[in-house]
């Protein structure tokens, strides 16, 4: 009986630690929706509109590149994100020829352009 209270109580602190790193979770992907997609997508809240296209694709190729760079070869899965030399053919490939529009004139249109933009360097 001695040792059932120390393992009651602390089975009740890793719930408790649990509930709260669940709870963590939640909050972060409650801010996707303010353009931050959970971590991953671009920001464009710092950006004045109309924005031409080369500066859309420029910012983007810049982000892409960043993260490819940040990233440790060792602990890239396979199947998860795309490799540097990957990524630069599609970029070479892509910034030609996606289906952007001249001038983005908003966020909301910034979002899909950019969204248009990675499927396409992501599938070479």
């Amino acid at each position: 009986m001695k040792f059932l209270r120390p393992i009651t109580i602390t089975s009740l602190v890793i719930s408790v630690a649990f509930v709260v790193a669940a709870c963590q979770r939640g909050q972060d992907g409650r801010t996707a929706g303010d353009g931050r997609h959970h971590g991953r997508g671009m920001d464009f809240s710092d950006v004045k509109f109309p924005i031409a296209k080369a500066d859309l694709i420029t910012r983007m190729n810049t982000r892409m590149r960043q993260r490819c760079a940040s990233r440790d070869a060792q602990a890239q899965q396979p199947g998860r994100g795309i490799d540097c030399s990957t990524l630069e053919a599609g970029i070479a490939k892509c910034t030609m020829a996606a289906a952007i529009p001249d001038s983005i004139a908003d966020q909301d249109a910034a979002r899909d352009a950019g969204r248009s933009y990675f499927q396409c360097v992501r599938q070479q």
